[in-house]
């Protein structure tokens, strides 16, 4: 089984098709992703995928007809791109019949049509305060979101300090990545997820109900420095500032 680590998620699909391309010549045929598509690996579930590739659990969904989103097979390939919006056929008619093609009159080409626009993913909608929304943590920021090195806050606190869901929501993730311990994923629903790293004693499952305010671990020992709580909010997947959603402090 491949684990993938860190928060480069993409490089980890990336590695982990890799190592199935140079599977033993002797075991059956991996399947491999086409451009736009992705393999489904041990362990996976539907909401680790969007966040890999940047779409919504939802999305994904639809595009593939998953009856089941709960319900995903090893190997299995998903689209995790929007369905192209091709351009027409461009198939010439037929002459008309009882006419010579070469004794028509010669008509103007007809400029080629340009192919349709794909609409882009929209992006997310204007920052605001969130009133069902709480902090995940006590603590002062002690790292900021810049949306590249940080794509998150960093919240100071103690080892042992809880650590609550921000909102009401479903537990899409919980596992351990090399250098941030255990992590928690909730899915809030309307293509948001709240993410939070550097954790112990983690008190939820994955697919749990949980509540505004509950506790789903505490905050780890830190390998080096000052204990934090490494906390970020996602839009179809991508980072953006948690607090132009949170409320004021």
């Amino acid at each position: 089984m491949v684990v993938v680590t860190g928060r480069n998620w993409r490089a980890g699909v990336v590695l982990a098709a890799a190592l199935m391309v140079a599977a033993c010549s002797t075991s059956p045929k991996a399947p491999v992703a086409g451009p736009g598509e992705y393999v489904v690996q041990p362990g996976d579930t539907l909401y680790r995928i969007a966040s890999k590739s940047g779409r919504s659990p939802g999305d994904i969904a639809r595009w593939n007809n998953l009856q089941d989103p709960d319900k995903l097979e090893a190997g299995q390939v998903l689209r995790v791109v929007p369905p192209g919006g091709g351009a027409s056929s461009g198939a010439s008619p037929e002459p008309s019949a009882g006419r010579s093609p070469g004794a028509e009159r010669p008509e103007r080409a007809e400029r080629p049509k340009p192919p349709r626009a794909v609409a882009p993913e929209p992006a997310a909608p204007p920052a605001s305060r969130r009133s069902d929304w709480a902090w995940p943590a006590p603590g002062q920021v002690i790292t900021g979101f810049n949306g590249s090195s940080s794509k998150g806050i960093d919240i100071g606190g103690n080892t042992g300090d809880p650590v609550a869901s921000i909102g009401a929501g479903k537990v899409a993730v919980t596992e351990t990545m090399r250098g941030y311990g255990s992590v928690v994923m909730v899915d809030h629903g309307g293509s948001y997820m709240s993410v939070y790293t550097n954790l112990r004693s983690v008190q939820v499952k994955q697919g749990q109900q949980v509540k505004q305010g509950q506790k789903l671990a505490e905050i780890g020992s830190p390998d080096a420095g000052r204990a934090r709580l490494h906390f970020e909010i996602r839009y179809r997947g991508n980072a953006v500032d948690p607090r132009q959603y949170l409320p004021a402090r």
